[in-house]
């Protein structure tokens, strides 16, 4: 990794990132602290970390934002691969209703290359994205979780490396387009898989990209309990400027940026956003004994706000 870390209380399992991951710069700020979501299966390692609240800290010179203590890259690694399908649940693949960022991604691809060619799928999951593609793509993906690394094989026409991407070993000016969806985000280390998506791309080619952003309005307005900031694996936080400067040094000079909602669109996901920003708000200017007044109707402070028009998806060529 490029950023000086410092292994803290719990062993080797925690890192403290002194440095930005991006540009190296050392001019960072506090953001605010989160509250890490612990109480389901996929996310209860932070409890056992001693990781519930960790500090969210931007970098001045890219507007990067990263956790400042973050799980080892050693026990991520650890932890994706050993995961069971309770994980694959979680990330609702195959529910296409919840994934706008495919169906966008879909249409950009069929526009831009009407007959197809040669794609890399990084973080591929159990391929369900690839398959949907069709057989006039050439379709490859990369995923080191076992058990989605072996659904994936089990669709017809994919190639499957199991392990990351750097390690696979893939030759230069290979494919016409490298996709990933909900990689970065945890990524403590983006750069070198953007270098390494780089050489493997076809002069031209397309690295398609998808994830949260953190400038998005839903985002500033639920701010330390924006969702996606609470999720423990979740350690790298991008916004399009930050998004360029890294694309930008890994080699690439042209970006087209696509707003995208991730979840379901329904009157009931509006009003339940505009809820929780407006409870969030009311805590942020009175305090958290506001929601001891029946509108709110609970007592507890521990709420998060959900995904609202609040992803991205980028593509760098």
């Amino acid at each position: 990794m490029n950023q000086p870390v410092q292994n803290q209380q719990n062993g080797f399992n925690l890192e403290l990132v002194k440095v930005c991951p991006l540009c190296a710069g050392r001019r960072i700020e506090p953001k605010f602290d989160v509250r890490q979501i612990t109480d389901d299966p996929v996310h209860s390692y932070a409890s056992e970390l001693g990781l519930l609240v960790t500090s969210i800290v931007e970098c001045t010179e890219c507007e990067f934002m990263f956790k400042e203590i973050r799980p080892s890259v050693a026990y991520l690694r650890q932890l994706y691969t050993q995961s069971s399908d309770v994980y694959l649940e979680s990330i609702a693949e195959e529910q296409t209703e919840l994934r706008e960022d495919f169906r966008v991604a879909l249409r950009l691809l069929q526009e831009a290359f009407p007959r197809g060619g040669s794609i890399l799928d990084l973080g591929c999951a159990s391929g369900f994205f690839l398959e949907s593609l069709g057989q006039s793509w050439n379709r490859h993906g990369v995923e080191f979780f076992h058990l989605a690394a072996e659904r994936a094989r089990n669709r017809i026409g994919l190639t499957v490396h199991e392990c990351d991407l750097i390690s696979a070993g893939l030759a230069s000016d290979t494919f016409d387009v490298v996709t990933s969806f909900d990689v970065l985000e945890h990524l403590p280390d983006p750069m070198p898989i953007l270098h390494e998506a780089r050489r493997i791309l076809k002069p031209g080619g397309w690295l398609l990209l998808g994830t949260g952003n953190f400038g998005s309005f839903s985002a500033r307005m639920a701010g330390n309990r924006w969702t996606y900031l609470c999720i423990p694996e979740h350690v790298s936080f991008f916004n399009p400027c930050s998004l360029k400067v890294a694309l930008t040094k890994a080699g690439f000079s042209s970006f087209k940026f696509k707003r995208v909602h991730h979840g379901l669109r329904s009157p009931s996901v509006t009003t339940g956003w505009l809820r929780a920003v407006g409870k969030h708000l009311a805590v942020r200017l009175f305090g958290d004994d506001i929601l001891h007044m029946e509108i709110f109707r609970t007592k507890t402070s521990e709420f998060l706000v959900p995904y609202f028009f609040d992803h991205m998806i980028c593509v760098a060529q």
